[in-house]
């Protein structure tokens, strides 16, 4: 073999000693994604169980005797321990807040004027609200009824039914979606009150009821916490006028599981749980709404 034939062939041999370590590069690039892909799978899908495990041990808790139970139902998160993993569970009767299709007029005004809403701005989103909800088609004195979704280039009119989902109050003409992100998480469809329990209501709820002193309310709140410390009754409120005290509670429960796994997985769910047997039997609670965040 020359001189030359021997240069080339050494070229050839490096080209496809090259060309090999390139392929292998890549193949390991690969599986090193692929691995971290499944990784993260495997994680998300641990986080999802742990924080299915969370809801389905809170709605069990929910049938203990009240004075057995382990989560108070007024939003307070708890660290519950569950494979190794920790899950943050809380649980809030929905009597605490504020139901979107049977409140009355006026806490619903007073829900909009804590969000920061003016006065004079309330009632024609009370009016949109009401004709939203009820089953006729004839507008309020500032409502809003097809034509008045129409001539705002909507392609839709006012349901003129009852909300289904909370998310559905962004649709009613005049709600923006920065005062329903501030006002979605006082709200519920299941209490069927036209009142408020202000045992378990939060603070954003407590302060939308009309005429109530703001400096009271935070007194209500420091010692209610202090007596659920010491395992007390939650104090009387304040005298307040007009009925916006619920009748009653225990209807169903607002149940939120947050999970996050040491792989990095993360999940939550949040669940509206009422006591009693499902329509099927085959659980001793119902399930009205599951939402996952992934």
């Amino acid at each position: 073999m020359s001189f030359a034939e021997r240069g080339i062939a050494l070229v050839v041999v490096l080209w496809t000693v090259t060309l090999l370590a390139v392929i292998a590069g890549n193949f390991a690039y690969t599986l090193r994604i692929e691995s971290t892909l499944a990784a993260n799978l495997v994680g998300r899908a641990k986080a999802r169980a742990l924080a299915e495990a969370g809801v389905v041990y809170a709605a069990l808790d929910l049938l203990r005797p009240l004075q057995m139970r382990r989560f108070s139902p007024d939003g307070i998160p708890y660290r519950w321990k569950f494979g190794g993993e920790t899950v943050r569970v809380s649980v809030r009767d929905v009597g605490g807040l504020i139901d979107l299709n049977t409140a009355s007029r006026e806490l619903l005004g007073g829900l909009l004027g804590a969000a920061g809403v003016a006065e004079e701005e309330r009632d024609p989103l009370l009016d949109a609200i009401e004709d939203w909800r009820d089953p006729d088609d004839v507008p309020r004195l500032q409502g809003a009824e097809d034509e008045d979704y129409l001539a705002a280039g909507l392609p839709y009119g006012a349901k003129d039914g009852p909300f289904e989902d909370i998310t559905e109050l962004q649709q009613v003409l005049g709600v923006s979606l920065e005062l329903y992100q501030r006002i979605e998480e006082f709200l519920t469809l299941y209490s069927e009150q036209s009142g408020i329990d202000p045992a378990v209501a939060p603070r954003g709820v407590l302060l939308a009821i009309p005429g109530i002193d703001f400096e009271l309310i935070e007194i209500y709140l420091e010692e209610r916490r202090v007596r659920r410390a010491l395992g007390e009754a939650p104090p009387p409120l304040p005298p307040v006028g007009g009925g916006y005290l619920a009748q009653a509670g225990g209807l169903a429960y607002s149940v939120r599981a947050e999970a996050k796994t040491e792989g990095g997985g993360a999940a939550m769910i949040e669940a509206v749980i009422s006591p009693g047997s499902s329509t099927s039997g085959s659980l001793p609670y119902s399930v009205l709404e599951w939402r996952e965040s992934l």
